[in-house]
């Protein structure tokens, strides 16, 4: 099984790494198609970092993610992506997931601080016994979402697999996939 989800998080990663990166507008021209109204979105691969603390420190690592940003506000975006937690603490335990995160009311009149609402689902692993886990989150973005911090609430299906880890965390993100649109390219 071990063996499995390794193969599979390097698939995903080098699907990821092979992926262009393109503004919004040159990708919806490319194809024929641009739309009015989309300030910009598109794939992207390593398109975040977080780091954070429950009990112990954690790392979340977006290995390919999809961003969204209307043209209406500065401070709304929508994201989802495939990225791996890893909880570091008496045993390191692997969180494979799939995340999505929204930028929903901005705060202050510049747009530059928002609310936010995610959800991460993944299969939680210290690599012999493995359970679901859901990782409800809301937080506060900085700068249409680039920095982003949460407050975490951990729900496993297996308690017993989780211990030693509180059921409540902070992290603080950097999303690269808010750069989107604005030139912005890795490759």
């Amino acid at each position: 099984m071990n063996a499995i989800i390794s193969r599979f998080l390097w698939l995903v990663f080098l699907a990821g790494a092979a992926a262009p990166v393109l503004p919004a507008q040159e990708a919806d021209t490319l194809r024929g198609r641009a739309q009015p109204g989309h300030r910009s979105c598109g794939f992207q691969p390593l398109p975040k970092l977080g780091l954070g603390m429950s009990r112990n420190f954690l790392a979340d690592l977006g290995l390919i993610g999809f961003s969204y940003i209307p043209d209406k506000r500065k401070a709304q975006y929508y994201d989802a992506n495939i990225s791996v937690m890893t909880l570091i603490g008496k045993h390191t335990m692997v969180l494979p997931k799939l995340d999505v995160q929204a930028g929903l009311l901005p705060i202050d009149p510049d747009e530059l601080i928002c609310f936010n609402l995610g959800l991460d689902a993944g299969m939680l692993t210290d690599f012999r016994e493995r359970t679901f886990m859901l990782v409800p989150k809301a937080g506060f973005s900085l700068a249409t979402g680039l920095l982003r911090i949460y407050y975490l609430h951990f729900l496993a299906g297996n308690k017993a697999l989780f211990p030693g880890y509180g059921r409540h965390g902070v992290l603080l993100e950097v999303n690269l996939s808010a750069l989107q649109g604005k030139g912005f390219r890795l490759m």
